[in-house]
């Protein structure tokens, strides 16, 4: 009697105990799915916690046509995704087929697809736990001795029963859209626009611009406004997918009559288009489908302009309420556009061949789960991401470098706009932006917040409202998340310290995970010389490879809407004999310690550009 009484305390205390991991993350984005990959990999337990029913974040909840602008400019594990849904469709329709086509190197893959690819990713690692559903509460801190808050454990309640979860764990990473975990644990954090004035921003606060140029009435003050959100839905023409947009219930015909004007006044001319001339924007993706977004400062819009602000800081009541009526929005628009008398009956008929795809989102009637949050909270930190890390650097065509890269990108600042147009232009989305620099570098310390020596935020990131708007990509986050991942892993050697994390290590790991750290479009991942051109251009030695004397920029060769060839100039010929000009320019840009022996290296033989380049970096310290 009394082993079994020891033995029922016995279980009872285990059952008490709290659930435990090294790393615990809050948020199943694509960012926080690869960091959890990344950390598990390196031999760590994961708790990976998501609040909505289904991991992947918008990848699977409708965002299937991701922003980027080259191939060249992505790498690590979203590369290995991306490689997969490739085979997928490769095994499933053939090499030859429209949908390995229409998929677009892997990029552009059915939601439903996606989420099976991530299920199976995180599958594979069986450290890594998942919890779906649940959404966290409380975050309970201590005080280090050097004043740094520490988070000890995460309550999250169970959306399906209501019964909370508590998680402790060395190393936290939110990796949500809105910084739920961060801001719970007491994060600095900021939602709106700076000023012009507090980052010397050209495209900050209250602005107008056209073609990069910013117009009269822009005066550059700060507010709380946020760039605005739509739905990105799941549409097709195929009659055998297709599922018609019925009439809302709640739907107000006197809301959308407006509209009727625009087509009468010649300025919308389609409903569903690739060209700013429509409504709706088509992004094809695979199997006759097409991810339908927002066309930026079109006469009508997709985006409900201000109907968000109350969004970020909301509480789960008022966001619920954001998402329907958003949803509301651009159902009850498509049903008029598609259906009411006082649109012109060809865009009708055009708009009439288009419903929602059934075979996606089947449980939620076909509609995405997700509302893109195109920005929310951004937690502050060590470093705060602006429009200046993005310029050019002096007498470059490359950006600015920055020594602490974990991660790049390639794509514009862009900003869907904040407002509605009017009074001053009545045509104008106030603060809609876009301008393209080169690919840029993002440092560690954007994912570091103020005070905290455990945790890691790689999506809401700490950055100027301007600077989140050229970061606020999949592919980008995806890049972060998995910097994020091997940060936490190496973080333990020192008990969870993500500050005291060595970032050359960090970044010796991240390229031998294949992770791109400066951009460069002649050398892949399985080039035998990837490490050491990565190595090397963080060392500065390709910004001036050609003289901006000597550039000539081309148009960009467009492939699918803004994917493009590589950028110009951002070559290094890998298989090009080195001249001595170059090999001494090179030279100088290393440590005084290891010149002569480069000198001597390179004198030893004739040399290509690649193979010195290796060499190097095999006899670096």
């Amino acid at each position: 009697m009394k082993k079994i009484v020891f033995l029922l305390l016995f279980s009872l205390s285990l059952f008490a105990q709290p659930n435990r991991a090294d790393i615990v993350i809050y948020g199943a984005t694509p960012g926080g799915i690869f960091a959890a990959i990344n950390a598990a990999r390196q031999g760590h337990s994961v708790a990976l916690v998501e609040e909505y029913k289904y991991v992947g974040g918008l990848m699977t909840g409708g965002l299937s046509f991701t922003d980027f602008i080259s191939l060249e400019g992505l790498s690590g594990t979203f590369n290995e995704y991306r490689f997969r849904a490739l085979a997928y469709y490769e095994n499933k329709y053939g090499k030859n087929s429209t949908q390995v086509k229409e998929c677009y190197f892997g990029v552009n893959a059915e939601p439903h697809v996606t989420l099976l690819i991530f299920n199976q990713m995180l599958a594979e690692l069986p450290s890594i736990k998942v919890y779906t559903q649940h959404r966290i509460v409380k975050v309970a801190t201590t005080k280090t001795k050097q004043l740094q808050t520490k988070i000890q454990t995460a309550t999250f309640v169970n959306l399906v029963d209501n019964k909370p979860l508590s998680i402790s764990g060395k190393v936290f990473i939110d990796a949500t859209y809105e910084g739920d975990l961060a801001v719970a644990a007491g994060a600095q954090y900021r939602i709106g626009r700076e000023s012009r004035e507090e980052f010397c921003e050209r495209f900050a606060g209250h602005i107008f611009s056209k073609s990069g140029q910013i117009l009269p009435g822009s005066t550059g003050e700060s507010d709380k406004k946020v760039q605005a959100y739509n739905f990105r839905i799941i549409m097709t023409d195929s009659a055998a997918n297709s599922r018609k947009v019925e009439k809302p219930l709640d739907y107000n015909r006197e809301k959308y009559l407006p509209i009727a004007s625009v087509f009468k006044s010649g300025k919308v001319k389609k409903i569903f288009t690739q060209t700013p001339d429509g409504i709706l924007r088509v992004q094809p993706i695979a199997n006759r489908k097409a991810d339908i977004n927002d066309i930026k400062n079109a006469p009508v819009r997709m985006s409900s302009l201000g109907e968000n602000y109350d969004y970020p800081d909301g509480n789960p009541e008022t966001r619920a309420r954001i998402i329907q009526e958003h949803r509301a929005h651009i159902l009850g628009m498509i049903y008029f556009l598609q259906n009411d008398e006082s649109i012109p009956l060809e865009a009708r008929k055009e708009a009439q061949a288009w419903g929602l795809a059934k075979d996606e989102f089947m449980d939620n009637d076909n509609f995405p789960n997700r509302l893109y949050i195109r920005e929310a909270r951004r937690i502050m930190g060590k470093i705060v991401f602006t429009e200046k890390d993005t310029y050019q650097a002096p007498s470059s065509i490359r950006s600015v470098l920055n020594p602490n890269t974990v991660a790049i990108c390639n794509y514009s600042l862009n900003c869907h706009g904040v407002s509605a147009p009017g009074p001053l232009y009545a045509d104008m989305t106030e603060g809609d932006f876009n301008f393209t620099p080169q690919p840029f570098q993002i440092p560690y310390g954007v994912m570091l917040p103020h005070q905290f020596e455990n945790l890691l935020v790689p999506v809401a990131i700490s950055s100027s409202h301007v600077g989140f708007c050229g970061i606020r990509l999949e592919p980008t986050w995806s890049a972060l998340g998995q910097a994020a991942g091997l940060a936490a892993h190496l973080s333990l050697k020192n008990g969870g310290n993500v500050t005291a994390v060595n970032i050359p290590e960090l970044q010796s790991l991240l390229l031998k995970q294949k992770s791109k750290l400066i951009y460069i479009s002649d050398i892949e991942d399985q080039s035998p010389y990837f490490e050491a051109a990565q190595y090397f251009g963080m060392k500065g030695f390709f910004h001036d490879l050609y003289p901006l004397a000597d550039i000539q920029i081309k148009p960009r060769v467009i492939h699918k809407l803004q994917y493009s060839d590589a950028m110009s100039y951002h070559n290094i010929e890998p298989e090009k004999t080195l001249d001595e000009s170059l090999a001494k320019n090179w030279i100088k840009k290393l440590p005084t310690t290891h010149q002569a022996k480069a000198a001597a290296l390179y004198q030893n033989q004739s040399w290509k550009r690649g193979e010195f380049l290796k060499a190097l970096y095999q006899q670096k310290p």
